[in-house]
Parts: structure tokens; sequence; C-alpha cells
């Protein structure tokens, strides 16, 4: 193909209906397509790439996306398929908003984008063929400053591969072993980039040398212990039939190692130390060759890895998710939340993290994370994205970090210490965005819960207070913030579930205002509003045994602002009748 198959057409529809659908498979370089045509279109317009969160698509979904042009990766099918109606939806939508000079490109496949709702929006629908590879892969050596490895791609052994038309994602990684390579010998580019198909040849033909070498590849580089017990975990999954004598009797360790092609140095295993990414690929062989042993496969690794040395479980993980990205199975990322979060769940969230921000299948991940957290889902389901959330991946993608936490706090629990942690990291990372973000979902009557467990997350510690109201609290000073901060604990107070995450932010700001590190004026005013009226229970919590404080403690303040003069009048209290 041509790197100009589709791009006319696609350029052509997409001025006349202000959106175009790109069929074609994943790799093939459709996303920069995508982002050039927009670029084209828009050229003093801003650019978005949106993600499809949703359960069912509809237009609805997308009444508020910012003006400019917008890319929307639709790939992954919904749960739940789009309704009769929105091809056509969709076209009318684009068009109203062509009419203010926005744009919209989809990018899809052809499995994805197929029913009635698809045949409705044919018009706008382009097949977008991949790049000339040898073409790509001399353009690439170039960025990569590799110029001079570029004769190495006339060399008669390279043919099949460009007569092959291999996806534009598949000449990039061609480009980047040959940029890697250090001979002039293109055979060991072909065996990697062939996924050492001809090493298969070799490949064990009896089961327990198969087992360590699969146990070798998930854990290449670990202890040689650790693959043993993998190797005997599986075994004895399978209902080994050997007795104690036939075992002791069987093949040593050394041969066990040697039969499966890996070699021992120390207390550690390498498979074929030579062969770089043949791990990776004996993975890929074994999903290929046995797909109906895979739910059987992940199930019995992600155990291991529940229990296996971190490092070596860590090695487990992250083979995993090389396998489930490459093949986008999302069956294994829906194991690593199920088996492996109850155990250790750092190292789940370690692995979500990293395939959330993985190039090829990240957009997957990230929509799994979205519509676990849809329903009813556990306490530790919303705990384990949010941990997710306040990582690497939300200081990479604060925006798409924010709508999750945004939805898990529709089921969270006020005081998860695992969300107020998540919280915290990303409002460290990005103070001003979770500021402004908080405090919209506040005075948004949709979002006023998730408002409210941000707000307390961020307020039961001294770090996030601080970081939620400025350095020394001077955002404290300012009318709109204390309006949200009475208004916020009032409503904590008056909910028996938010009530202890409540008392804990009060009994902070108070010590905090006790050691000058809020203004103190300021949060006995706050308290004081807080307090008022029908809060005269909930004072008595925070009172040395339901005493009236002493004159000019930071107690007596606060009750002087709440119920003065009414509650100091006498010598003590009880109701506020008694008291008046």
């Amino acid at each position: 193909m041509s790197p100009a198959t589709g791009w006319e057409d696609a350029a052509t529809k997409l001025a006349n209906h202000g959106v175009v659908v790109l069929l074609a498979p994943a790799g093939s370089g459709r996303r920069t397509a995508a982002l050039r045509l927009l670029s084209d279109s828009c050229q003093k317009s801003d650019l978005y790439d949106l993600e499809a969160a949703w359960q069912r698509p509809n237009v609805k979904c997308l009444q508020n996306i910012p003006a400019g042009g917008c890319l929307l990766d639709m790939s992954e099918p919904a749960e739940k398929s789009p309704k009769k109606g929105f091809g056509v939806a969709l076209l009318q939508w684009a068009a109203q908003r062509k009419r203010q000079g926005s744009y919209l490109v989809v990018i899809t496949t052809e499995s994805a984008w197929s029913g009635p709702w698809a045949a409705e929006a044919s018009d706008a629908v382009v097949i977008l063929g991949s790049p000339d590879a040898k073409t790509l892969v001399k353009r690439e050596l170039t960025v990569r400053g590799a110029t001079d490895r570029g004769s190495m791609l006339d060399d008669l052994r390279l043919q099949p591969i460009w007569d092959s038309t291999p996806k534009a994602e598949d000449a990039c990684r061609l480009a980047k072993m040959i940029t890697a390579s250090t001979g002039d010998d293109p055979q060991p580019i072909l065996d990697e980039y062939s996924g050492w198909a001809s090493w298969f040849a070799t490949f064990p033909d009896e089961l327990h040398a198969r087992i360590v070498l699969w146990s070798g590849a998930l854990c290449d580089g670990g202890r040689r212990e650790s693959v043993l017990r993998m190797s005997d975990a599986l075994i004895s999954e399978l209902g080994d039939q050997r007795t104690p004598k036939e075992i002791l009797g069987g093949a040593i360790s050394s041969k066990r190692f040697a039969s499966a092609h890996i070699e021992e140095a120390g207390d550690r295993i390498k498979l074929a130390p030579g062969k770089h990414g043949l791990s990776s690929a004996v993975l890929r062989h074994f999903w290929q060759e046995f797909p109906t042993q895979r739910k059987r496969f992940v199930s019995w690794a992600t155990n291991q890895a529940a229990e296996l040395p971190v490092d070596d479980a860590i090695r487990v993980v992250d083979a995993l998710v090389e396998l489930g990205t490459h093949h986008r199975a999302g069956d294994v990322f829906k194991q690593l939340r199920d088996t492996l979060a109850p155990r250790r769940r750092a190292l789940a969230v370690h692995a979500l993290s990293k395939a959330a921000l993985d190039e090829r299948f990240g957009s997957y991940v990230r929509s799994r994370l979205y519509t676990w957290l849809y329903g009813s889902p556990t306490q530790e389901v919303i705990d384990l994205v949010a941990e997710v959330c306040g990582g690497s991946f939300g200081a990479k993608m604060p925006h798409r970090a924010l709508a999750r936490l945004r939805l898990a706090g529709e089921h969270s629990a006020f005081g998860a210490e695992a969300v107020a942690e998540a919280w915290v990291s990303l409002a460290i990372a990005h103070p001003e965005l979770v500021r402004a973000a908080v405090a919209s979902w506040l005075i948004n009557g949709r979002s006023s819960r998730p408002g409210l467990v941000a707000f307390m997350a961020l307020a039961s510690t001294s770090v996030g207070s601080a970081l939620l109201f400025g350095e020394d609290g001077r955002e404290l000073e300012g009318e709109n913030t204390q309006v949200m901060i009475v208004s916020c604990l009032r409503q904590a107070l008056g909910d028996p579930e938010a009530t202890p995450a409540a008392d804990s932010i009060i009994r902070n700001w108070a010590d905090q205002a006790e050691a000058e590190a809020l203004p103190r004026h300021t949060v006995i005013d706050l308290l004081g509003a807080v307090f008022a009226g029908d809060r005269y229970q909930d004072i008595k919590r925070f009172l040395p045994e339901e005493k009236l404080p002493d004159p000019g403690t930071l107690w007596h303040e606060i009750l002087s602002r709440a119920f003065y003069p009414r509650a100091l009048e006498g010598p003590a209290f009880g109701t506020p009748a008694q008291a008046g």
C-alpha cells in the first residue's frame, strides 16, 4: 500500500462532514494520520485527544467537548453496542460543529465499527492503509540518528519483510532494532523481528521441559528457585500423577533447565542470553498455540506473582503486562485486578499503571479503569483504581486520572485511606488543576458527592490542606473558599458516614491553627460558621469532658462565633435550650 491510500478521501470527507471515521488496524499509523488531518483542517485551533470511557456510545456524551480538532479512539468495543440512530446523530452533531470550525476524526477497526448504527455513518468512513514500510523505516532511522545504517535496508534478506506490507507499528519496531544493532549482519534482526520463528524448531516436546521454559520466560533473569517453584506449581495444578519416588528419580534441576534452553548463572537463570526478545516470543507462542489454556496460564502466573519474592514477582507481572498489551487481552488485566490486588495491591497498581500508559493498548486499560467503577464497585476496586490514578498514570495524564477519581468519589466511603492518598499525590503533582476540579465539582449538582469526597480527602491531611488552601492558608481568606469549606463540613456533619472524616479534618485544622500553621482568626471564623445553629451537639465532641473551655482558648473563641451569647451564659451547657 502506498502512503496515500485513503488519505485524499479522508481529507475530503472531513471537509464535507466535519467528521471522518478511519478504519485501520491498531499500529497502522492511523493516529498519526488522524492528527495530521486535524492539524491541516484546524490550523488555528487546539487539538484534543479524546478517549471513549462509556458503557454505550451516545452523542450526548460528546456535547461538552471543547471546540477545535478532536481525535476519538473507538477501537475497543464498548460494553454495550450503540443504539440505532447513533451514526445519524454523529453526522448531525459533527455538521453543527463544523460550522464553528471544529472537526472530529474517529479511529477504529472494521470489527469494532460494525452493525446497523455504523452503516448509518458510511458516508464518513474511509479504509486507511499503512504507509510504505521501507520509506517509514528510513525516516525513523534518520530521526534516531542512525542514517548510516540505512544501507542494511537493501539487503535481499529483508525483502520478504517489505513484500509482507507490515503495519507502521512493525516498521517502527524494525527501525528500533536496526538502530540498537551493532553488527552489519541483518540475520539477528530478522530473527527477533520474526519472533524467533526458526528457534521454535527446537521447542521442547516433553511437557515438564515446556513448563520450565514458560516459567523461565515469565521470570527471565530471576532466581532459579522461583522458576522451579513456578514450574512445580503448574505441574501440580495439571494433576501430576508421579509418586515421590518417581519425582526424586526424575531429571535433576540442571537438566530440566538445559532441556528448556535456559542457562544458569549462580542462583539466576536467563533464557538464551544472546537472543534478545526471546522470552516475549515464547509467551506469545504459547498464546497463539494454546488458546484454550490462556485463562489457566494467566491464573497460574498471577497466583505465583502473589507469592514470589518481590523482584521476581515484578518480572512475572511485567511479562504479563507485555503479553496483555501485545495481544490486547483484557482478561489479563482483569485477572491482575481480581487475583493480585487483594494479596499484593502494590504489584497490581504497578501493572495497571504501566499498562495504562502503554502507547499501543493504554486507551483500552484506561477505559477499563473507568468502567470498573460503574454500578456498585467494592471499596477494594475503588482503592485500586484510586492508587493507579495517584501514581505515574495521574502524574502523566492528570485529566484522565481526575475523570476516574470523580467516578470513584460517587461510590467511595468517606475517609478511605487509599482514595485520600491518591488525591494528595495528584494534588502535589498538579495543584492548580486539582483545586479547580474540586471547586467545580462542589458547585455542580451531579458531581457534588465526588467533590465532597475529594475535598475531605485533601483537607484531612496537613499536606493536602496546604495544597488545597495555599501556603500558610492564604486561600482561606477568600470568600468563595470560605463558603465552600463551611458548606462541605456542614454537609459532612449531617451525614453519619462522613462525620468521622469531618471530625478528623476539624481537629487537624484546630491543631494547625494553634501551631500557627494556619491563620488562627480565619480558622475560628470558619469553624464558628460550621457549628452555628443546628450543629450545637456536634461541637461538644471537641471539648474536654464537654465542659466550657477556658476564655482565650481556640475552642472558646469558636464557641463565641457559633453560639454567642447563648452558649456562654452559663457555667456549663447541655442542650441549646438549657444554655439559652
